[in-house]
């Protein structure tokens, strides 16, 4: 009798758990950001019957229910501990590599990027008068390989941006490819933060100087260069739960004192705030110290500069282009920078209301291969 109770009542307890899990999970807000992972979570997809029958709609709702479980972040955290107490060189798609490095899998393209580049190819012949440039920025375990454990194979993600940037040129755009830089670099420079994902401000302003041979910007202008933070540990120790022994320094690029220049005046759209500052120093006391490229995500801003070449460029970007901003502040008049997962606005709007003359697509491969919002924007 007192197993049957116990039975009972440890069963009915199950239940209430799991419908108290079920209703919360109904009436808590929605979260749009993981600080810990360091990227945008799903949203309720909207249903259309197109989307379900091409299958992009189960696939956003199944990734829907999993970011926004209740308790995710604390789920994550528990198999993080488990994984590090077991000596394990992956936890939660990062690696343990050699020289202090955390590394993510490399991403492969997931089975909607097919919608993307449709998208992309008719963007371009729609504005066939817009000069368009694309720069696919590598990741980390592509360019420092040797890093990785030896017994670690990724995806051979070279393959993939080849194809990619190869399709592209034939949809009439330039393509800027930064793998060789990078190649030549990566013995004397730290391009990647050791515990980020995101590339150095070294990084960034080699990538700048890559990308202007083949956008033609003038490079005169001298930067100094400035370690605001040396402390830095970025989202892939969260993200892992790996400690690695080294912290990362962040560096901000200004132009030498020495030479005379106004200030940018950066406006954005979303909270009607201005500012001529684009490293907000008072962020890099928070987690993601990374913020103090920019600050928070934005869906779109414009950047009035004081360059002499009457040019106006509009960036479509992920994070990667935070830090790479500022260097084009000498070489267009106006900039208008877009975030996809954000801006539900219509993008041939801004294009004629700002009669742009050129379009730079900024992005990091991983990012890119499993990213829909782009399409979606482009598609509008």
């Amino acid at each position: 009798m007192r197993n049957s109770s116990y039975t009972r009542i440890t069963g009915l307890l199950f239940i209430v758990c799991l419908a108290a899990v079920f209703l919360l999970n109904l009436i808590l807000p929605d979260k749009t950001f993981s600080a810990v992972e360091n990227r945008v979570l799903q949203a309720l997809p909207s249903f259309s019957i197109s989307k379900y029958m091409e299958g992009r709609y189960e696939t956003k709702l199944e990734n829907y229910v999993n970011d926004q479980f209740l308790f995710r972040n604390t789920f994550i955290r528990i198999k993080s501990a488990a994984d590090v107490t077991e000596g394990k060189l992956e936890a939660n798609g990062v690696y343990r590599c050699r020289d202090h490095y955390l590394m993510e899998e490399i991403s492969t393209p997931n089975k909607h990027f097919v919608y993307t580049k449709n998208a992309l190819r008719q963007f371009s012949r729609q504005y066939s008068d817009v000069k368009m440039y694309f720069l696919l920025a590598p990741n980390a375990a592509n360019i420092l390989s040797d890093k990785l454990p030896a017994t670690v194979r990724m995806a051979d993600q070279n393959s993939y941006m080849d194809s990619f940037l190869s399709d592209l040129r034939s949809f009439g755009y330039t393509t800027i490819d930064v793998r060789d830089a990078f190649r030549k670099a990566k013995e004397d420079t730290q391009l990647y933060y050791r515990t980020d994902h995101h590339w150095t401000s070294d990084g960034a302003y080699l990538a700048y100087r890559t990308a202007a041979k083949k956008i033609k910007l003038d490079t005169k202008t001298a930067y100094d260069g400035y370690a605001v933070k040396n402390d830095f540990r970025g989202t892939l120790c969260s993200k892992s739960g790996f400690v690695n022994g080294r912290d990362d320094a962040i560096k901000i690029y200004l132009p030498d004192s020495r030479q005379n220049y106004r200030n940018s005046v950066i406006y954005y759209a979303d909270t009607k705030k201005k500012t001529t500052h684009f490293y907000q120093l008072d962020n890099l006391k928070k987690k993601d110290a990374y913020t103090v490229f920019g600050g928070s995500n934005h869906p779109m801003y414009t950047i009035q500069t004081p360059g002499t070449e009457d040019r106006t460029l509009l960036l479509i970007k992920d994070s990667y282009a935070n830090s790479f901003i500022p260097f084009l502040s000498r070489n267009y008049r106006r900039i208008i920078v877009v975030d996809p997962r954000y801006f539900f606005e219509d993008i041939g709007d801004l294009i004629n209301a700002y009669k742009v003359d050129e379009i730079l697509f900024l992005y990091n491969a991983n990012t890119f291969f499993q990213d829909d919002s782009l399409e979606m924007m482009l598609s509008d």
